[in-house]
C-alpha cells in the first residue's frame, strides 16, 4: 500500500519589526482534537488504495494561522538571522503530537522551545493517516 509522501512548505520569511503586536503561544487557543478520518478504500483501487493525509493547502492554512505569534518569542542576543526546519508530526484528529526542529543556527533552546510551542497550536484539520501526518516547515527569521 502506498504512503502519501510528507508536506514539505517553501521556507517563510520573517522580518521581526522592532515592536510586537502577537503574543507567544500561551495567548493561542489549544486546539480540539476532531474526530479521526475512516480511511475508506475503494475496492476498484485494490492494492494501490491509501489515506490521504493532508494537502498543501490545509497545511499552510493551519500554520499561517498561528505563525505571526512566533514574533513574540524573545530574539536571541547577537543573532541577526536564523534558519530553522520544523519536523511535525499531526494527528489524525487535527493536533500537533511532535514538534522537532533541525538546521537550528545558533538558535538557544530557550528560543527554539517559544516557537516550537507556538507551532504546536496550529489548528489543523482532521485526517485519515492514523499514526499521524509528517510535515517538514522550513522558516528563515531576519532582524
Amino acid at each position: 500500500m502506498a504512503v502519501p509522501s510528507p508536506v514539505s512548505l517553501v521556507p517563510a520569511l520573517w522580518l521581526v519589526p522592532a515592536v510586537l503586536a502577537a503574543g507567544p503561544a500561551d495567548k493561542l487557543p489549544t486546539p480540539r482534537p476532531e474526530p479521526c478520518v475512516p480511511f475508506t478504500a475503494d475496492p476498484d483501487e485494490g492494492e494501490f488504495a491509501a489515506p490521504e493525509g493532508l494537502g498543501y493547502d490545509q497545511v499552510r492554512t493551519a500554520l499561517n494561522g498561528v505563525i505571526q505569534h512566533a514574533l513574540g518569542c524573545t530574539r536571541p542576543p547577537g543573532v541577526a538571522a536564523l534558519h530553522l526546519t520544523f519536523e511535525l508530526v499531526v494527528g489524525c484528529d487535527g493536533v500537533v503530537k511532535k514538534v522537532e526542529v533541525s538546521d537550528a543556527d545558533v538558535a538557544p533552546p530557550a528560543y527554539l522551545e517559544c516557537v516550537s510551542a507556538v507551532i504546536a497550536k496550529a489548528d489543523f484539520p482532521a485526517h485519515d493517516l492514523p499514526d499521524g501526518m509528517p510535515v517538514t516547515y522550513p522558516v528563515n527569521v531576519a532582524w
